[in-house]
């Protein structure tokens, strides 16, 4: 029973697991806190996104409409009301004083002045009387904050509230301080803040302390995930501030009521500039104002725009049928009192959650890009370009879902985080990739580097998918050279084995850096022998035409070399080849721990039986037919016999390989191989005698031409005794 492999089945998947998991983890630790907040990019980003949600809502949907114009009336000053009055402006604080007068009178619940007195004027007597008249009018003072996400510290109440009347009614304090984020936007609202050591009520909830009939200064209780006021639960967004929901996006159809100030000031016992003018009473201040104001909550403000109160928001707010994105600050307080009191939140995705669907996307986007780019595709950036539009597909669904989640439930998620862990998944497995590919390069190396010349290494290393391992058929050119006598040279060093070893090396260099220098593939050496092959793990159209000239370099640098042994006292050392083409199995052979890379089959065979075949011949270079064919007239050759080779029953012709095409010969050499041609082909017609001739012609011409005596002797005994009538010249092979 096969064992299972683990390190090779199971542990890449549970590397990529883990690092899918890691990226997501990497995206939660970066995005949290202190990480986020020093990422401005990250945080803008999200802001921008936000946003989007916002007005996506407002123009997909319908507008968050308030009912009945809500529970905050927003008596408003304005360039209208400074024509208005008799007096300019800043007013009197008498004109205060008798505003209290009459929006108590109408009924209101609770006055919030979102005007600081920050220095004695005319009508303050009249105005502190009136405060303490009343306990339902709050004062707004204002502080310096430290920053937007942190609880404003001042130095002390007294000296930093600024407000004249603040001992009056002490108890009575709003802070208006609006805060924005990065880029000088307002999505947040404060409920509190500190001065000195105390927590005070920013205006909308120092009004809504009064409109509760709560104690002045109620704290809102400070919970890890919200608010709670009573038991008015509300969702935080950091660690001081919710968000704000914001109505609209019409001013007077949709939000909130505004009423002119003149138009409540405007009473019988106050006189408007127009009433002084014409000398008649118009009192605006009727029963159809006084029913906008009951039971409201009446906040207080200037809309002016040279008081510069007016903020940035993140949607689009009409006014005179004009868009913009900005809102008085009056209307930032009413929004928030009005949001506390419809309970109507926009709630944070649940931490837990959003950590879940960060892994989730990180490991999935990870797993599956990775998955995808196994896929063999001969125009790689293909699998590039269709990975970056899954990417872009995931990051929109992502958006959608955080569009469709605000839209119908006002839930607020993070979307930069999750797609930020997409991105980084995408890049994670781009780099993933590049070191696998390394590995497998460095793999490639490890594996063909000692029988491939460098340049084929390199070309694996870059094409990978050229070196189809594991067993392919293939026409190929095998190669096997042996040391003629090497026997007797061994017996030479028996006393000195270190020398021989030393011969061997210095040979199987030589011979090997001839087989790289053709672009072979070594396969082995046993002994004095070695066997390389053309063809693989490379396709190549030349593989025969390469193999015989190496062994023709082999054969000249052997000749090179044999007087430097002479001379060192060395055997001079002579090799016999044998090369043959044709159909083998070539691929990784052996088991899951120790294998070669190397080539089986008959035709590997033959190749072996021809180097053999060489001592028969007295011939260096042996080559089939096979390989003749692809060479032929490439170079020069010498027809050697049909012959049986041991283990085969089919003849094969063979061929002495002398040289390459262009070769430098003697006449005599030119002449003798003509000769000999002749006469192997009267040989082949049973002309014995006239045979004879030539092969013995042959031989005086060229006495290297040993095959020509050979034939000469095999003629001569034809002669005396005849071959039968079915002969066809094969010569059979009794030894390897």
């Amino acid at each position: 029973m096969a064992s299972y492999d683990f390190k090779k089945k199971t542990l890449p998947t549970l590397i990529r697991i883990a690092i899918g998991l890691g990226i997501g983890a990497i995206v939660i630790v970066l995005t949290q806190g202190i990480f986020f907040d020093k990422i401005g990019i990250l945080q803008s980003i999200d802001q921008l996104t936000v946003d989007l949600r916002y007005q996506n809502r407002y123009q997909q949907s319908q507008p968050r409409a308030l009912k009945d114009n809500g529970n905050v009336v927003i008596v408003s000053i304005s360039d209208d009301d400074l024509k208005a009055m008799p007096r300019a402006f800043p007013f009197p604080r008498s004109y205060y004083a008798h505003l209290i007068e009459n929006l108590n009178s109408a009924g209101a619940a609770v006055i919030g002045l979102d005007i600081t007195f920050d220095s004695p004027r005319e009508g303050d007597t009249v105005l502190a009387e009136v405060l303490q008249k009343y306990n339902n009018v709050v004062l707004a003072t204002t502080v310096q904050t430290g920053g937007s996400n942190e609880y404003v510290d001042v130095r002390s109440l007294k000296e930093n509230y600024g407000n004249v009347f603040f001992e009056t009614n002490r108890r009575q304090i709003g802070l208006t301080n609006v805060i924005w984020d990065r880029d000088q936007v307002v999505r947040r609202y404060m409920p509190m803040m500190t001065a000195g050591d105390n927590l005070i009520p920013t205006l909308a909830f120092a009004s809504l302390d009064r409109y509760l009939k709560f104690p002045p200064l109620t704290r809102v209780k400070d919970t890890e995930q919200n608010f709670v006021l009573a038991n008015r639960v509300i969702p935080k967004y950091d660690a001081t501030s919710f968000m704000l929901n914001y109505y609209g996006p019409s001013k007077y159809e949709n939000g909130f009521r505004y009423i002119p100030f003149a138009q409540v000031i405007d009473d019988s016992t106050f006189k408007t500039k127009d009433e002084l003018d014409y000398e008649t009473d118009i009192n605006a201040f009727d029963e159809g104002t006084k029913s906008l104001i009951k039971n409201k909550i009446v906040l207080v403000g200037s809309i002016m725009p040279e008081e510069r109160d007016y903020h940035n928001v993140p949607i689009p707010t009409i006014e005179g049928g004009k868009k913009n994105y900005t809102m008085n600050g009056v209307e930032i307080h009413a929004t928030a009192i009005q949001n506390v009191l419809d309970g109507n939140f926009i709630t944070i995705l649940e931490p837990s959650l959003e950590m879940v669907l960060i892994l989730s996307l990180s490991l999935v986007t990870f797993f599956g890009l990775w998955r995808f780019r196994q896929i063999k595709l001969r125009h790689v950036w293909i699998l590039e370009i269709v990975s970056f539009i899954i990417v872009l597909l995931l990051v929109f669904g992502i958006f959608e879902l955080a569009i469709v989640l605000f839209a119908s439930s006002s839930v607020l998620m993070n979307i930069v985080n999750p797609s930020l862990a997409v991105v980084l998944a995408y890049f994670g497995t781009a780099v993933y990739q590049y070191l696998a590919e390394r590995e497998q390069k460095a793999m490639i190396k490890g594996v063909f580097g000692h029988y491939l010349n460098p340049a084929v290494v390199n070309i694996l290393v870059n094409e990978p998918e050229k070196a189809k391992l594991g067993g392919d058929r293939r026409e190929l050119t095998i190669f096997f050279s042996d040391i003629a006598s090497f026997t007797t040279i061994s017996e030479h060093y028996h006393k000195n084995p270190e020398g021989l070893v030393e011969l061997l090396n210095e040979y199987l260099d030589e011979m090997t850096s001839i087989v790289l220098k053709y672009d072979g593939t070594l396969d082995k050496y046993e002994g004095d022998a070695l066997m390389a092959f053309w063809g693989a793990p490379l396709p190549q159209k030349d593989h025969a035409l390469r193999t015989c000239y190496a062994a023709l370099d082999m054969q000249k640098r052997l000749a090179e070399l044999r007087p430097k042994w002479k001379k060192e006292g060395k055997p001079e050392l002579a090799a016999r080849c044998g090369v043959n083409t044709g159909i083998v199995i070539v691929g990784n052979m052996g088991g899951k721990d120790r294998f070669d890379y190397t080539v089986i089959g008959d035709s590997v065979n033959l190749a072996s039986r021809l180097e053999g075949a060489n001592k028969q011949y007295q011939s260096q270079i042996m080559i089939s037919d096979f390989t003749f064919n692809h060479v032929k007239g490439k170079v020069v050759t010498r027809e050697l016999d049909l012959i049986q080779v041991k283990g085969k029953t089919e003849p094969v012709k063979v061929y002495e390989l002398l040289g390459k095409t262009g070769m430098q010969m003697t006449e005599n050499q030119k002449q003798s191989i003509e000769l000999y041609h002749e006469g192997l082909k009267l040989y082949q017609e049973r002309k014995w005698e006239e045979a004879i001739a030539y092969f013995q012609q042959t031989f005086s011409l060229d006495e290297t031409c040993y095959v020509a005596q050979i034939y000469t002797q095999r003629a001569s005994l034809y002669q005396i005794n005849p071959p039968p009538d079915d002969w066809n010249g094969v010569f059979i092979m009794t030894t390897k």
